[in-house]
């Protein structure tokens, strides 16, 4: 009957299923009741959590506009023309810059909101060093309050700053005090207020912003900061939902599934198979070990036939072979027509033959396929009568030698010879043999 080798892969696996299969069907059992958990606290149970969420918000943006009007005659721009939004100015025709702080918010509801206005022209002499203050000049320009004011709607506050008499302040103020450490600057400063009820809640916002002025002479720059805006959020405290990325939740349904379908698994291949290893499979994963191992120790070699005239020695195993060829400094050869592995010496040939696994479960199902294959039920029982009738007969048979005496005779010439009593009736040729193995005795006397 032909052999069929086994599956090595299948075998490693149930010797790991065997010796492991506590511990992977407790991993089975914890990844589903992780994912059972994970489900349960996801889908069925997630909880609550506290988050502040913006309920609205509070948006201010104030903003300087600037121009001056041509007041004195020149061959470029006519009397009353309003040159506005420029960098710089001539201070000859225009001296007066006429400036508007403008303010305006945003929100979803309010009520009583007032905004207030309170500009100051600063004009100061600071250290280029460490921001020193040298001397400083304050005049308020304006301070102006707007109320009722809504959403949208823009408050506005005017003054309007001379730029020769700023700059003559300037040189008056440097002139008294002798000297002029610093640099000498001009700015203005406005301090924006709004408060009222804004979105159902009393609320406060300040700030202020600048916008300076750098006299050259005969002209004056304005540099101011563009739109301040300001946003703030009004937030609450809500208790919401918890909610969960998509790992989880993707996770904890495929964590449970894998942790019951592998526990199912695992009980049901537990039951309908055996995962131990029998002593022979055992024996063959030990050879395929040793195999791997010495590999590079092995050579196939088809041996010749003078070659196993000598006397052979059995290996227990692969590897005890392999240690023998080294220790004796040989080789071990593979036979491709014998499968088995041999070191040669000059007087042995020490041999190992690998384990193989038959197909033991085919050959029982042919055995039993042989008897029942006899034929029919009645045919099957009659072929068992024949059998049992001819041990009957057989048995039958050997009674007749029950009882046998079964001696030694001493005969003329002095031999013994075996007489067996066998009955009075008794033709038995050996009482024949006897007979004339005496007559020949006789003669030779």
């Amino acid at each position: 009957m032909s052999q069929t080798p086994p599956s090595e892969t299948r075998l490693r696996l149930r010797a790991v299923l065997n010796a492991q299969f506590a511990v992977i069907l407790a991993v089975c059992l914890v990844a589903a009741a992780v994912g059972g958990g994970l489900v349960y606290t996801t889908y069925v149970d997630p909880g609550t959590e506290t988050r502040e969420e913006t309920v609205s918000s509070l948006t201010v943006e104030t903003a300087y506009n600037h121009s001056a009007e041509v007041t004195e005659p020149n061959s470029v721009f006519e009397t009353g023309t309003v040159l506005d939004d420029r960098n710089t100015y001539f201070t000859r025709v225009a001296p007066v810059l006429d400036v508007d702080v403008e303010t305006s918010y945003a929100a979803d509801a309010a009520s009583d909101v007032e905004v207030s206005f309170e500009s100051v022209l600063v004009v100061r002499n600071v250290g280029s060093e460490g921001g020193t203050v040298y001397w400083d000049e304050r005049e308020t320009l304006t301070t102006e309050t707007v109320s009722g004011v809504a959403p949208g709607e823009t408050a506005t506050a005017s003054f309007a700053l001379n730029s020769s008499e700023v700059d003559a302040t300037a040189s008056e103020i440097e002139s008294e005090l002798g000297a002029s450490p610093g640099e000498t600057e001009t700015f203005v400063t406005t301090d924006v207020t709004v408060e009222g009820t804004i979105n159902g809640e009393p609320t406060s916002y300040a700030r202020p912003i600048e916008m300076t002025i750098d006299h050259g002479g005969d002209t004056y720059s304005v540099s101011e900061p563009g739109v301040q805006s300001d946003t703030t959020d009004q937030t609450q405290t809500v208790t919401v939902e918890r909610s969960y990325g998509p790992l989880r939740s993707a996770g904890g349904p495929l964590l449970l599934l894998v942790g019951l379908v592998g526990a199912g698994v695992l009980a049901y291949a537990r039951r309908e198979a055996d995962f131990a290893l029998t002593p022979t499979e055992r024996e063959y994963l030990s050879y395929r070990d040793d195999r791997s191992e010495f590999a590079e120790w092995i050579t196939a070699i088809r041996l010749p036939e003078s070659v196993h005239e000598r006397p052979e020695a059995e290996a227990s195993s692969l590897r005890d072979l392999v240690d023998f060829a080294i220790d004796n400094d040989t080789g071990v050869v593979e036979d491709p027509a014998t499968n088995a592995y041999h070191a040669v010496t000059d007087e042995f040939v020490y041999t190992f033959t690998p384990p193989a696994l038959a197909a033991e479960d085919a050959a029982d199902d042919e055995e039993i396929g042989g008897d029942a294959a006899t034929g029919p039920a009645g045919d099957g029982a009659a072929g068992s009568d024949e059998a049992t009738g001819g041990a009957a007969s057989d048995d039958d048979d050997e009674s007749e030698w029950v009882g046998a005496d079964v001696s030694a005779t001493p005969t003329p010439d002095g031999r013994n010879s075996d007489t067996r009593d066998v009955g009075p009736d008794s033709d038995s040729p050996l009482d024949a043999e006897d007979s004339e193995n005496a007559e020949d005795a006789d003669e030779t006397n």
